[in-house]
């Protein structure tokens, strides 16, 4: 195996201060009912108290399940807000979290995957934590058996104003897999990046967590080195370029 992508990033132990801020969770979502009906009723176990600093948008990236379907027939531990990609392309995860940031409030954003889970001391210290603005920060990881394991490469903590002072995702590479390398090298240009010692939990392919609908790695996805090798001088990301809407999740009286 290679050298992990975040072997030269420094481990950190942010300290906690008195003062909570509030934190927005941005998930995207494609065909995970079951894990998602999981993650609302994990996020139910948070005590009430740090709730009340959590708020969460989900983006379903145009679902043969739509989220729609969980979010309607559950009891909404805090706000929550959902969107839903018109069309239906694979791996669309980039556009998924370009939206979910453009309608997260200024502040901070954990922006992760639906097979990653939060455990409550991790909320904690993310809401609680005493984080520097113009830092990007990654999370320690473990598998939901113990197991330690590298961070993962498309979980961040860090502000709204961050992520697009980086640009956002590039949705021309939409459609292929393994675009995030893209997505951490401009996050490197523009901020110092570090590891949080706290994790997140990996539940990767347990029940429907994770994509499996499209395979990975496929020789099509080669693709991804010539669209980023033909950028040229000014280039920019281009950002939400497909059509979505939110769905309303109260229902009407």
């Amino acid at each position: 195996m290679g050298t992990p992508w975040c072997a030269a990033l420094p481990v950190v132990h942010v300290p906690q201060r008195m003062t909570p801020k509030d934190v927005t969770i941005v998930l995207p979502y494609y065909d995970n009912p079951q894990f998602l009906r999981q993650q609302v009723g994990w996020w139910h176990t948070v005590p009430a108290s740090l709730r009340a600093y959590l708020n969460a948008i989900i983006v379903d990236d145009g679902s043969p399940s739509p989220a729609v379907d969980v979010l309607m027939r559950v009891e909404m531990p805090f706000p929550i807000r959902l969107f839903r990609i018109e069309q239906d392309v694979r791996w669309n995860w980039l556009a998924a979290r370009n939206i979910g940031m453009q309608h997260a409030a200024d502040g901070w954003v954990l922006v992760t995957d639906m097979d990653h889970v939060a455990p409550v001391s991790t909320l904690e210290a993310l809401v609680y934590g005493h984080h520097n603005e113009v830092v990007i920060y990654s999370l320690s990881r473990i598998e939901h058996t113990g197991e330690k394991i590298t961070p993962h490469s498309a979980s961040f903590f860090m502000t709204r104003k961050m992520f697009w002072k980086a640009g956002g995702y590039d949705e021309t590479l939409s459609g292929y897999y393994g675009t995030d390398g893209d997505w951490r090298r401009r996050c490197a240009a523009v901020a110092p990046m570090a590891i949080l010692t706290d994790r997140l939990v990996r539940h990767e392919y347990q029940g429907d967590s994770s994509t499996s609908t499209y395979l990975r790695k496929q020789p099509e996805d080669a693709a991804v080195r010539k669209l980023i090798a033909k950028r040229g001088k000014g280039w920019k990301p281009k950002v939400l370029s497909f059509e979505y809407h939110e769905v309303p999740l109260m229902v009407p009286a």
